[in-house]
């Protein structure tokens, strides 16, 4: 009789090797790390727009007035807005007492791809009527598309605020 032979045949080891790279193909197709850091900015965004929000609505529980404008920052390359929270920056009421400045987009300045495909600007946005507010941006992750649909009638923007239909209170 002869001994058994033990141990990986090279056929054996291609197979697991083949194996192994399968599995890890799949699972990186399904961490897909891009969209990981589409919704990590996305978070951001959606955090500083309710810090943003909380502090405009405590403000005005203060008996502070909104402001009547459009706070929007420009989409011009190259033109700078101010983050000051004393009124002169892009949200014109003065939030010093929540911020040293005021958030910005991660992606702030920067144009990218938003959830429709559509190039985009990061930046955040205010508008006033003076009565009512929104605060608005663009999202980029998939798994935010729904947001757009919740959160007031204009579904090519993330918005927050205290105008009833958001974006279409202002005819925008």
């Amino acid at each position: 009789m002869s001994p058994a032979k033990t141990g990986f045949s090279v056929f054996g080891f291609v197979i697991s090797l083949g194996l192994i790279f399968i599995l890890v193909a799949v699972s990186l197709w399904a961490w897909n790390p891009l969209e990981r850091i589409k919704q990590s900015r996305d978070g951001q965004r959606i955090a500083n727009l309710d810090l943003i929000k909380n502090a405009i609505d405590e403000t005005v529980s203060e008996e502070t007035p909104l402001a009547s404008t459009f706070g929007v920052p420009s989409s011009t390359v190259g033109v700078e807005v101010s983050a000051s929270p004393d009124g002169s920056g892009w949200v014109p009421m003065d939030l010093s007492d929540h911020f040293e400045e005021l958030p910005d987009d991660p992606e702030n300045g920067r144009t990218f791809e938003d959830i429709l495909g559509s190039k985009v600007l990061g930046e955040y946005q205010f508008i006033s009527d003076g009565k009512f507010y929104i605060i608005r941006t663009h999202l980029e992750a998939e798994i935010s598309l729904e947001r757009y649909a919740q959160d007031g009638s204009d579904n090519s923007w993330y918005e927050v605020g205290s105008a009833p239909g958001m974006s279409t209170y202002f005819g925008l």
